[in-house]
């Protein structure tokens, strides 16, 4: 180990052993940053007889690390080294600086430490892949020979240099390279390097600080009430509301999170922030063009449980989606019209089959005698589906002389007809304005309802507009619930008004 003295250059390597000077710290072509690391750490302690304590790992993961932590002191910035044992400056460098016992406790303290030996060219290249990902819209390195040995800080980047077309979430600073600290121009030594270390250390943890209470400043809201309001927006809307700082703070809590909108830019700029196997939840415009431009993105989120397609038509889509998401268990359907009985019934034979619950939010649905040719249409009986629900909420009910056969009563049968082929069908809610809650409680029909659905046990009616004071209603309300607790005791049946 090196003498820790500050004015020494470095210049006795004495110790040095030239036997090791044809070897590389790292394999050529190094895939496996953990074998790579883990055989520069022997290589350190063979020939300088120390090592600095490095991360074993990724580079993306070291910068998790250094940053993972709620607690705001906690928090260290990155030290990338770079190494290229053709360069006898490196082997100075290492002797009396990198392996300097107050060096590596500083280090062990301060930083999280993540290396990369450069001496193969093939290691180089893959250097520069890995910058590129981490740091995709930043200034690039001279990751040469002539440059090395080199130290990089990394910190999260900085709020007066956020912009909405960064795709990074960090910032780097090369504090070190060949001979010469960048700050001051001066050769290094140990007392150099240290302040160095020591006045990036202090940036970083001011930088933390202004991320943390920048967004308390502006919200006037404690960490854990941000955290528990987020849990029921949208990604997109939890941006919008508390800025781009709040994705840290999901990845840290693995956070499960839904997308609203998942465009070309929004990959681009959002999701290198957070982890993909952290969202369940998607919502897609089924819009070809736009499809197309997200599809080769579609296979990261296999973890998604539950997904919302906007104005489908084309119901083969559904098999597609079935590829990229294996653990898919919710679908829901919005469209911003109304939509045809034969489209709901074609939709049936593509659900897959883990599907469990199935939800249509649209304008109104056409009843079964607006086209006298759907009558011929064979359905396909489903056994998975358990819960359903229909959302025709902001609109008012297709009105009888729009019935082809002009029947009052032309809705309900219309869903008895869709939900009929649902065998295991165990809930059903259905989500009306209170002008339509008259034309739905009709006893004999929903008396039929029941025969054909024998898993059915909970039956809602949810009503948007208020609660209704009317004698005749209620009265029907009471009728329905004691019919049903005739013909199965155990179905519950309730209207509840939003």
């Amino acid at each position: 180990m090196a003498n820790d003295d500050d004015d020494d250059d470095g210049s006795d390597i004495s110790n040095y052993d030239i036997d090791l000077i044809d070897h590389s710290p790292f394999p050529n072509d190094c895939q496996n940053e953990v074998q790579g690391i883990e055989f520069l750490c022997q290589y350190f302690m063979h020939r300088y007889n120390a090592c600095p304590t490095f991360l074993i790992g990724s580079l993306e993961e070291a910068c998790q690390e250094a940053f993972s932590s709620i607690i705001i002191k906690e928090r260290r910035p990155v030290l990338v080294y770079i190494h290229h044992d053709k360069n006898l400056l490196t082997n100075r460098f290492c002797w009396n600086i990198l392996c300097s016992e107050m060096i590596i406790d500083y280090l062990l303290e301060n930083y999280i430490v993540w290396p990369w030996d450069i001496t193969f060219e093939s290691n180089r290249n893959i250097l520069i892949k890995i910058w590129n990902k981490i740091f995709p819209s930043q200034t690039s390195i001279d990751f040469s020979l002539e440059q090395c040995p080199m130290l990089i800080g990394i910190m999260r980047e900085s709020l007066y240099k956020k912009d909405s077309s960064s795709t990074s979430e960090y910032e780097f600073t090369v504090l070190f390279k060949n001979e010469t600290l960048t700050s001051t121009e001066e050769t290094f030594s140990l007392k150099s390097i240290l302040n160095e270390l020591s006045i990036f250390k202090e940036e970083c943890d001011d930088n933390e600080q202004a991320l943390s209470f920048d967004l308390i400043k502006k919200t006037n809201l404690s960490w854990e009430v941000i955290i528990e309001i987020c849990k029921y927006l949208s990604l997109n809307d939890a941006i919008n509301a508390f800025s781009s700082n709040i994705l840290f703070f999901l990845r840290k809590l693995k956070a499960k999170v839904h997308i609203d909108d998942l465009s070309e830019t929004f990959i681009n700029t959002i999701l290198r922030k957070i982890k993909s196997n952290e969202i369940i939840s998607l919502r897609l415009n089924s819009d070809e063009s736009k499809l197309y431009m997200i599809s080769n993105y579609l296979s990261l989120f296999n973890n998604v449980i539950s997904l919302n397609l906007v104005n489908l038509e084309i119901m083969q889509q559904i098999s597609e989606y079935e590829i990229y998401f294996p653990k898919l268990t919710c679908l829901s359907l919005c469209y911003n019209n109304e939509i045809g009985f034969n489209l709901l019934q074609n939709v049936l034979s593509y659900l897959p089959k883990s599907i469990r619950r199935f939800e249509i939010h649209c304008a109104g649905v056409l009843c079964t005698h607006y086209d006298i040719d759907e009558f011929n249409i064979e359905s396909i009986y489903n056994f998975n589906i358990e819960y359903f629900l229909l959302d025709i909420g902001q609109f008012q009910l297709t009105s009888a002389n729009e019935c082809y056969q002009h029947y009052e009563s032309c809705f309900l049968n219309t869903i008895y007809d869709l939900i009929q082929w649902m065998r295991r069908i165990q809930c059903f809610r259905l989500i009306i304005n209170k002008y339509n809650v008259k034309k739905l409680l009709q006893v004999d029909h929903w008396k039929n309802f029941l025969y054909k659905c024998n898993s059915l046990n909970k039956i809602t009616l949810q009503v948007i507009g208020g609660i209704l004071e009317n004698d005749e209603i209620q009265e029907k309300v009471r009728e329905l619930q004691l019919e049903f607790y005739c013909i199965r005791p155990a179905i519950k049946f309730q209207i509840v008004y939003m």
